[in-house]
């Protein structure tokens, strides 16, 4: 038996489901922010693009019970990148590829097509390593370089530690195997 839910319930619902998906939106963008900030470089010790950014982003959550979250997404997405291109963060201070799954899980995807399609002429809702490195203001070969120096250090401390370590010689490992092993 199907219970009818009064037109309040069904607007408390609505604005519970709204909130939770700002909550979530903040929740992204707080997290792409972390990963680009600390390669912000500024003689100040904050980020006046930052500072900006953070007043944009309060102002547009403000007006959230006017927009959709499709608009207050796609705005918020704008506005990040905005403030990424105008900040140049340190080629040094960056992941590429993490910075790339960020923003493919967290910036709007209408936001990433438009772009797409304004700048490529491709309509995908995933961001490429080249429109990476525009909004970057880099080229897509400094970004594959930064990855690969990333990944040749792991690579040196992965083979250090196999050296260290004889456990990490088998091919199947235990967990009784490390507490034999003799390390340094």
């Amino acid at each position: 038996m199907k219970i009818k839910k009064s037109a309040s319930d069904q607007v408390e619902n609505l604005v519970k489901g709204k909130s939770l998906a700002v909550a979530q939106i903040n929740k992204g963008i707080h997290l792409c922010l972390d990963a680009v900030s600390q390669s912000m470089l500024s003689p100040f010790s904050f980020h006046p693009q930052l500072d900006a950014f953070n007043a944009l982003h309060k102002k547009i959550v403000s007006q959230s019970k006017k927009l959709s979250v499709e608009t207050l997404h796609f705005q918020i997405s704008d506005e990040f990148i905005k403030m990424l291109y105008y900040s140049h963060p340190d080629l040094q201070q960056i992941t590429p590829n993490r910075l790339l799954y960020l923003f493919n899980q967290h910036l709007s995807k209408a936001f990433i097509y438009d772009c797409n399609c304004r700048l490529y002429d491709k309509p995908h809702t995933v961001i490429s390593m080249h429109l990476l490195a525009r909004f970057l203001g880099y080229t897509r070969n400094q970004l594959n370089y930064r990855q690969s120096q990333i990944d040749q250090a792991f690579k040196l401390q992965w083979s250090t530690l196999q050296a260290k370590c004889d456990a990490l010689q088998h091919n199947h490992l235990d967990s009784s195997m490390f507490w034999r092993a003799e390390h340094e």
